[in-house]
């Protein structure tokens, strides 16, 4: 007898069967009789929801954003710690690539990594700059471009992407190092700030100094 779902349960399944096969086969080697077998599913079924795989790909990224960006916002909504705090928090948040990653990197899928950095950077730049705007009230940061330097430094922050670039461990330390001399500058945030920022990046005092 065959179990009618309701399309939410039925895209869910798909896209939990889908993750677990491109993180156990990568993106390139599952083919759609995979997803099939494992969710035991027809192919028409599959087809109703999704065009391909491609398609399963990009809705998956779509619901990681997702649950992102909700933990974002209870980072930002967050008044038991200091806006330097949940800058960092989500910095730590966003550093965490994920086996959704590992498939964008493969050979040919450009476009698809292309595509799902467009869809991060228009959904996460709003949480991220209520955050720097709520710095600017404490006193914590000075910028007068608020959405516009968040948008640079999420740019700027791909840098650090290990599927794109392969960095020494020295060159890496560097470009952290800088990275955070970019907030420090771009955001305009205060001396104390810097310390709690710099301290919680776990960066020396010696870094510190150098960026004064």
């Amino acid at each position: 007898m065959r179990v009618i779902k309701a399309p939410d349960v039925r895209k869910a399944e798909i896209l939990d069967a889908a993750e677990k096969l491109f993180h156990e086969k990568g993106y390139t080697k599952t083919t759609t009789e995979d997803i099939l077998s494992m969710t035991g599913i027809a192919r028409g079924t599959l087809y109703y929801h999704f065009k391909g795989k491609e398609e399963i790909l990009l809705a998956m990224i779509d619901r990681k954003i997702e649950q992102r960006e909700q933990t974002m916002r209870q980072i930002a909504e967050d008044k038991s710690i200091s806006t330097v705090e949940k800058l960092f928090q989500v910095i730590q948040l966003l550093s965490q690539s994920g086996m959704l990653a590992e498939g964008l990197h493969e050979k040919g899928n450009a476009e698809l990594h292309q595509e799902s950095f467009q869809r991060s950077l228009l959904r996460y730049t709003p949480v991220l700059t209520e955050i720097v705007e709520q710095g600017i009230k404490s006193g914590e940061f000075s910028c007068a471009y608020p959405r516009e330097s968040v948008e640079m430094l999420f740019c700027a922050s791909q840098l650090h992407d290990p599927g794109v670039f392969t960095w020494t461990q020295e060159e890496r330390q560097r470009k952290k190092e800088a990275f955070f001399w970019m907030l420090e500058i771009t955001l305009g945030i205060s001396q104390d700030a810097k310390k709690t920022l710099y301290h919680l990046a776990g960066l020396s005092e010696e870094a510190t100094e150098r960026n004064d």
